[in-house]
């Protein structure tokens, strides 16, 4: 079996004979290091079409996962390649959209980071302090395909982060809603069929509720971030009744945990075991456990509760 290196020299020379026998004549395949939100650097292939600034992206990593289980090169090869021409009609519509992006409402949205975990990554995109090491990027996406605004962008159409992240905080907020599940139904039922408790009515939570909670989006893929939806702690804490913990499970959800008779040091030995043992290395948010009180979040420490940083990193 051959290593990473061997396998991406050996697999890009695949892509490029696949694409001569099938793909477009002006589609090129340019080799990059790329840094990739949650997991740092990684070997890019850029299939660049003539004209068009917007290129699928692939990662040798992902494929050389899919060769060590078994999938021939050649075989991944061609998909890769099939993949890329298909995705070139997407990448050619955000790259229009590009122009166009405060007008439209449907594509800009916001994803949730943690800022000590993506340092390399952030460097040249604007991104939105949310505290406790928290921020909000902004792209431009339909369904899983998106394009991230980076400060180059913002230059070149005299753009404000301001106006970019009011409209694709709004816009993320219509279009993927929060939704909160008591965590016991989730596990039992499935999440799609749950009733989603911030639909209810003012008022607390029906009783034998919780004391756990499963907090994401609607399209559950890139959930935690609706924490800071605007009004979301404040209409949680009503519904739990008080103060809560945030177990940052995953970028996808957060488990939140009513604090009445909760061990904080054992809530917070659940998240960094579920971290290593669990959690994709590339979904893992934080290895902190936060509190909520009264609509602010800070982050906890064993020995009691650090208080929130605002714009800097804990």
């Amino acid at each position: 079996m051959l290593d990473l290196l061997g396998f991406k020299k050996e697999f890009v020379s695949l892509c490029r004979s696949a694409l001569c026998e099938s793909g477009p004549v002006d589609m090129e395949i340019e080799e990059r290091k790329v840094n990739k939100a949650q997991r740092g650097e990684l070997n890019g292939l850029l299939f660049k079409k003539e004209g068009l600034n917007c290129a699928p992206t692939f990662y040798v990593e992902d494929f050389y996962m899919a060769y060590k289980d078994g999938t021939s090169i050649a075989d991944l090869s061609h998909q890769a390649v099939e993949t890329a021409v298909r995705s070139l009609d997407m990448a050619d519509l955000l790259a229009r959209d590009s122009f166009c992006m405060l007008d439209d409402t449907e594509s800009l949205r916001v994803r949730m980071l943690n800022k000590s975990r993506n340092k390399e990554y952030l460097k040249g995109i604007p991104f939105r302090e949310l505290g406790c090491g928290f921020v909000y990027i902004a792209e431009i996406g339909r369904g899983e395909y998106g394009a991230v605004i980076t400060d180059a962008l913002m230059k070149d159409h005299k753009l404000t982060g301001d106006e970019i992240f009011d409209k694709a905080i709004k816009n993320t907020m219509e279009n993927y809603p929060a939704v909160l599940h008591d965590l016991g139904d989730s596990v039992m039922q499935g999440t799609e069929e749950c009733e989603n408790l911030l639909e209810k009515p003012s008022g607390r939570v029906p009783a034998g509720a919780g004391p756990g909670f499963v907090l994401t989006n609607s399209g559950f893929f890139w959930g935690a971030g609706t924490l800071f939806y605007p009004g979301i702690m404040d209409r949680i804490c009503e519904l739990l009744g008080g103060d809560f913990y945030v177990l940052p499970s995953s970028v996808h959800e957060l488990i939140l945990i009513k604090v009445e008779d909760q061990d904080p040091q054992e809530l917070a030995d659940l998240v960094r075991s579920a971290n290593r043992s669990v959690v994709r290395e590339n979904e893992i948010l934080a290895d902190d456990l936060y509190i909520c009180e009264s609509g602010k979040l800070c982050r906890v420490s064993y020995g009691g509760m650090i208080p929130a940083c605002g714009d800097n990193v804990c």
